[in-house]
């Protein structure tokens, strides 16, 4: 006798429900980037001492006082902008937030190449 009865099997779905991060990993990225925001900020600024060795008449970028100011005053706005974003990315979620937590390390690699370069030519 064939049992015509049986309940059938559940589907098998094939679609994975999507990967969302996690609030407890945005708060460590958050952390680290904050961590980054303000070493840039206490530290960058000291690349102005580049310029001691600058005597009347050189040409490095350094040497002015435009020079100096922007390897001075870029790591400290670019620190204060990028803790911005990422107090704003740690808050939210969705691509607004990943936009913001993936800003923040671009703008201090930014001011980090920046002051270095102008420094060091």
């Amino acid at each position: 006798m064939i049992n015509n009865q049986a309940p059938a099997a559940p589907p098998v779905r094939d679609a994975a429900p999507p990967v969302q991060g996690s609030a407890a990993g945005r708060f460590v990225i958050g952390l680290l980037l904050l961590a980054f925001a303000g070493v840039t900020g206490l530290f960058g600024p000291l690349l102005v001492m580049a310029s001691d060795n600058c005597f009347e008449g050189e040409a490095r970028t350094i040497c002015s006082v435009g020079g100096q100011q922007i390897v001075g005053n870029l790591p400290v706005a670019a620190a204060f902008v990028a803790a911005l974003l990422t107090v704003v990315g740690m808050g939210s979620r969705g691509s607004v937030g990943r936009c913001c937590l993936l800003a923040a390390p671009c703008l201090l690699a930014l001011a980090w190449v920046v002051s270095l370069a102008i420094a060091g030519a």
